[in-house]
């Protein structure tokens, strides 16, 4: 699922409804853009590359997460995006198969 090889993947294993989930992916820090398959990408303001240094994307167990970066503003990401979960909730981190 991840766009390339390089990125860690994850999931965030927690009940949101489209509502929840949709209020997360659009307030994490970072936001970029959100493209038509709901898939949204977050940068560092500062970066050059084309890569995003994250993303997030609502799935069936909650939220998936992919980092491509090992960056503060992926951390960032996660970091709210768990909080913000914990906040509903239990909330689990997997990482990806």
């Amino acid at each position: 699922m991840c766009l390339v090889e390089t990125g860690f993947e994850y999931r965030i294993l927690c009940k949101l409804t489209t509502e929840q989930a949709n209020s997360i992916l659009a307030k994490a820090p970072n936001l970029d853009h959100c493209d038509e398959s709901g898939l949204y990408e977050y940068r560092d303001s500062g970066s050059l590359t084309s890569m995003p240094d994250a993303v997030l994307q609502r799935a069936e167990y909650g939220l998936y997460f992919c980092d491509y970066s090992r960056s503060r503003t992926s951390l960032e990401v996660l970091g709210y995006a768990l909080s913000r979960c914990a906040d509903i909730g239990p909330v689990t981190l997997q990482a990806a198969d």
